[in-house]
């Protein structure tokens, strides 16, 4: 599981360098969202709707401001449900009601995969258990962010040490 930069990474390291791309996405996507802010201010006052992004003369994007069409909601669901069955009643469906069904789902218990419902004994066999996907999740312990961020700013640590390998494969290297 190594590469040819950096072969047989150790759990620490791994560790180590899931933290500090963890820190530049969360970083990245604030400044998205602030330049998002900035960027749609700056559209309004000059009335307009777009702006290219430039680099060295040549156009690299168009950033717009997008404004989406509206759609119709309904805002009384049991006067539509009526109205709905006055019409067409071949479009009315049976159903549980979903806090019901969350009861249920959280009361059965799972019995070598089988649904029991523990106050009856009943196998609910129209019922089953899914497993679901382990992930990785990056928790950063108090000052934790803060050590990077400083490393960082003071230069001993740089994104392109901890990305190399995506920058490279991003480059075609």
């Amino acid at each position: 599981m190594g590469s040819a930069l950096m072969p047989h990474m150790n759990l620490r390291e791994l560790a180590f360098q899931l933290s500090a791309i963890t820190l530049i996405v969360d970083a990245a996507k604030e400044a998205k969202e602030r330049l998002r802010r900035e960027f749609a201010s700056a559209l309004d006052e000059v009335g307009a709707d777009a702006a290219k992004a430039m680099l060295e003369g040549e156009e690299i994007a168009k950033v717009s401001l997008i404004h989406p069409k509206t759609s119709a909601q309904v805002l009384n669901e049991s006067a539509f449900i009526s109205w709905v069955k006055e019409n067409w009643e071949y479009e009315i469906v049976e159903s549980v009601r979903d806090s019901f069904r969350k009861h249920i789902l959280d009361s059965v218990e799972n019995v070598d995969g089988k649904a029991i419902y523990p106050r009856t004994g009943e196998v609910l066999d129209f019922i089953n258990f899914n497993s679901r996907d382990p992930y990785i999740a990056t928790r950063f312990k108090d000052g934790g962010r803060e050590a990077l961020i400083e490393a960082f700013r003071a230069g001993s640590l740089t994104p392109n040490e901890v990305m190399a390998e995506e920058l490279l494969m991003a480059v075609g290297q």
